[in-house]
């Protein structure tokens, strides 16, 4: 098998990226002709809007050979803006070649491409570029390096290279001083643990310094050896010129063949290789190769497939959320339907669409991200939208370690788990450890959880902000081989965290700004004041008749901030920034005020606990959750650890209480009994028994019902919220299946929707139609299908109904049998 490397280019936007990897696809032989990027006929830049802006937007492929070694290239996006398409490459890279332009030296992002880096542990190799147009020496530029990254920068051109090298571990040393020299097998150790970072200079517009380069990214990395089995690190998603979704991978282990299945339901139906906007098909990829697979559909940006783990923890997260502004008259169906598959090709942008108001929120980096979003979105549907004037987006952690537990016990349900969550350094993300012991919980259970609290997006407390810098551990769990189902996981889970931050001291994070502001001595002081009241933090240097402030201040204090330096400087300061990432709020508890987030409101993130008892779950508030659960876990006072200590249910008896919830404790008949003996003639009729089905008129029991109407008049989402755990509890209890039907005929641009949670289906009417209308609609459509009873106090509703069979019941009926059900659960409980 031939040697294979991943490489991927990054720079700051114009050092000279395309050009670059123009050379090495010519010097390679892979194209006869090279392209200009102020041309507009490079090989990768043939998207339109990379045409036109002259930057690299999305990543993108290139393959060549080189020294009897596979090089694929991986072409990533300069511009801050699209920052995140550039980190998520980082996950498969073997090396990273960092361009720096060298008329400029190091920039700030730079800075963060090499904070990238180090959090991915990926070794590099420095091209000093445009050199045949620079005005800087190699000393200053180097000077500049070792300034700004690491005293581990060595000019592979300097005569004193290998003394240098000598200096960076002992075994380096001693073989420099035994053989004078210093051996390939050892440098390549060295570089690939990130002790020593190559810097070549050159041009790569004359060509001046690719082919060293090239040799050095075959020389540095070490042939690598990979496990049988099959893995790969998904870190792209796109679409081909056919709307054909597109899975770009890097294959990690095994062999995967066209045909082949990933997981239960997803099948590969073509393995390509891309080189630019060209492909070819092949029938397998090896381990090692980075390629795209066309037919899967659930794949996500950051997956592992295979034995590979999940996503890791990203480093860059846009700061900003806007509102989309929709036109009049849009289809918002085709709107949200492209906003979905925007978002799938980059996880950032974060799309969500608020429940209440069905309004669009997408997180950008920047002016420039929002731009190619706008136009995007026109070309893919032909509305031309707008956006807000945006939010600052916080995150939420916590101070101390806290554990916390989550049951869900509804109707023939069962699964509890026990978590600890544990605080971690700033800007880590989320971390997630099983310490679940083995023989407690079965290997499929745990795999259930990990999987249910890796993919949940877990929010905080404080103001519903994303939960960061936390180790999530699962420290027990229970299940039931019969009753837990997939989703029941899920629910405990999302429970158990949710429980804990509810207990927790909890922080608010908010973005910070790594600045540098330089002004006139005569403006000093009152820059010094205006960064101190916006809680900066500043450091002062002299810098020949010009003041240098460096610092770090929150992102909404100091946004639009070069505008105020322009202003009182009169044109002759320079503020310039870059992402420092989240740290502590000054003004947490005005903020948290000002968000206005109840956690215990937010039903689809609940903390409190749900139980069952005869044939209906009842909930508990997460305050009490504790004392109920039937695994018990205790800290040991002299080590800190938790410890499964009992658990208040065994197996046997789990299975009674299950069977009782689900009425199947009748009596049985003994052995040789009368009954046995003489079976009971079978009944026989020609009337069909049909299977029942409950149809409520939503608003109409709203606001006939007194507590309900009471609280719509502040809050109809949550009177709404409140009917349909109501119904959820009491179809539980029946069995029977239950739809409730809310009107929003009224509601402009509403397209509808329907909800299915179990046997309970929740509709929204679309715009124009009644829910009397689509009521009798369905009357109509199930009448030979069920016995149809319809909950309404409007008497049109009754001539409509009994057309077609069915029964209409009063909104006070259906609340004395609601209320009758709830005294049998607690006269059976008690």
């Amino acid at each position: 098998m031939k040697k294979r490397i991943v490489t991927g280019i990054l720079a700051h936007v114009d050092a000279g990226k395309t050009t670059c990897i123009e050379q090495m696809l010519y010097q390679s032989g892979q194209i006869r002709k090279l392209g200009r990027v102020d041309h507009k006929d490079a090989f990768l830049d043939f998207d339109a809007e990379e045409r036109n802006h002259g930057i690299t937007i999305y990543a993108k492929e290139a393959f060549l050979e080189w020294n009897d070694t596979e090089i694929y290239v991986i072409d990533t996006p300069g511009h801050v803006d699209f920052s995140s398409e550039m980190e998520r490459s980082l996950q498969v890279l073997d090396l990273a070649v960092i361009l720096i332009n060298g008329q400029d030296g190091v920039q700030s992002h730079t800075e963060t491409i090499w904070r990238c880096l180090e959090h991915y542990q990926i070794p590099a190799v420095i091209f000093v570029n445009k050199m045949d147009i620079s005005f800087r020496e190699k000393a200053d530029l180097m000077h500049d390096l070792l300034g700004h990254f690491t005293d581990a920068c060595i000019d592979w051109s300097d005569p004193e290279k290998e003394e240098k090298l000598a200096m960076i571990n002992d075994d380096i040393l001693n073989e420099y001083m035994e053989h004078g020299s210093v051996s390939s097998g050892l440098l390549q150790e060295a570089f690939m643990k990130r002790q020593v970072y190559p810097v070549l200079f050159g041009s790569a517009l004359k060509g001046d310094g690719v082919s060293d380069l090239l040799d050095l990214i075959t020389e540095m990395v070490p042939e690598r050896s990979y496990p049988d089995e099959f893995g790969a690190r998904v870190y792209k998603i796109s679409e081909d010129a056919q709307k054909n979704r597109l899975t770009h991978i890097r294959v990690t282990g095994g062999v995967l063949r066209a045909r082949d299945r990933i997981g239960e339901d997803e099948k590969v139906d073509q393995i390509r290789i891309y080189s630019g906007k060209d492909y070819k098909m092949l029938p397998e990829a090896e381990a090692g190769m980075v390629c795209v697979l066309k037919g899967l559909n659930h794949a996500e940006a950051g997956q592992g497939l295979g034995f590979e783990e999940s996503n890791p923890v990203s480093l860059l997260h846009a700061f900003m959320s806007y509102e989309i502004a929709v036109p009049e008259g849009a289809d918002r169906m085709t709107l949200s339907r492209i906003c979905r598959k925007l978002a799938e090709q980059d996880p950032q942008l974060q799309i969500s669409v608020d429940e209440k108001t069905h309004k669009i929120s997408v997180q950008i980096m920047g002016e420039m991200q929002k731009e190619i979003l706008q136009k995007k979105i026109y070309e893919e549907c032909g509305i031309m939208i707008g956006f807000s004037e945006g939010r600052i987006l916080f995150q939420e952690t916590i101070r101390e370690p806290v554990s916390g537990s989550g049951h869900f016990e509804p109707l023939r349900h069962y699964a509890e788990v026990h978590v600890r969550l544990t605080p971690l350094e700033r800007n880590s993300g989320l971390e997630f450890v099983n310490e679940c012991i083995p023989d407690t919980l079965s290997a499929g259970f745990q795999k259930s959880i990990m999987d249910a609290l890796e993919r949940k997006r877990h929010k905080g407390v404080l103001t519903g902000s994303p939960l960061t810098d936390v180790r999530i551990s699962l420290v027990a769990g229970k299940g039931h081989l019969k009753h837990t189902m997939g989703g029941d996981f899920r629910e405990a889970a999302g429970r158990a965290v949710r429980q804990a931050l509810m207990k927790a001291d909890n922080i608010l994070l908010e973005p910070y700004y790594d600045f540098i502001l330089t002004v006139p001595a005569d403006n000093l002081s009152y820059a010094l004041y205006d960064l101190e009241q916006r809680n900066a933090s500043v450091n002062v240097e002299n810098d020949d008749q010009r003041m240098r402030i460096t610092g770090r201040g929150p992102v909404r204090r100091l946004m639009n901030y070069q505008n105020e330096v322009v202003s009182y400087t009169k044109g002759k300061g320079l503020f310039t920034f870059q992402q420092a990432g989240y740290f502590p709020s000054e003004e947490q508890a005005r903020l948290t005020e000002e968000s206005g987030y109840d956690p215990e409101m937010d039903f689809r993130n609940p903390p409190d606990s749900v139980f069952c008892a005869n044939g209906s779950g009842y909930i508990v508030p997460w305050y009490k959750a504790d004392e109920s659960m039937h695994i018990q876990i205790r800290t040991s006072e002299e080590t800190g650890v938790y410890r499964r200590e009992s658990i208040r249910v065994r197996e046997d008896q789990l299975e009674t209480i299950l069977e009782k919830a689900a009425g199947n404790n009748r009596s049985k008949k003994k052995p040789g009994s009368s009954a046995q003996k003489k079976p009971a003639k079978p009944y026989r009729s020609n009337v069909v028994q049909l299977p029942k089905y409950l149809i409520v008129d939503g608003y109409n029991i709203i606001y006939d019902w007194p507590e309900l109407k009471e609280l719509a008049k502040d809050d109809l989402f949550n009177a709404r919220e409140k009917l349909i755990a109501v119904m959820a509890e009491y179809q539980a209890y029946t069995g029977q299946k239950m739809m409730i039907v809310f009107d929003g005929y009224q509601v402009r641009d509403n397209y509808g929707s329907r909800d299915q949670k179990g046997d309970l289906l929740v509709v929204y009417t679309k715009y124009g139609e009644t829910a009397d209308a689509y009521i009798e609609k369905t009357s109509l459509d199930l009448e030979n299908q069920y016995d149809l009873t319809v909950a309404s106090s409007d008497g049109l509703v009754q001539n409509a109904i009994l057309a077609h069979g069915a029964l209409r019941i009063s909104a006070r009926q259906l609340r004395n049998m609601i209320e009758a059900m709830e005294t049998i659960i607690q006269s059976d409980f008690m």
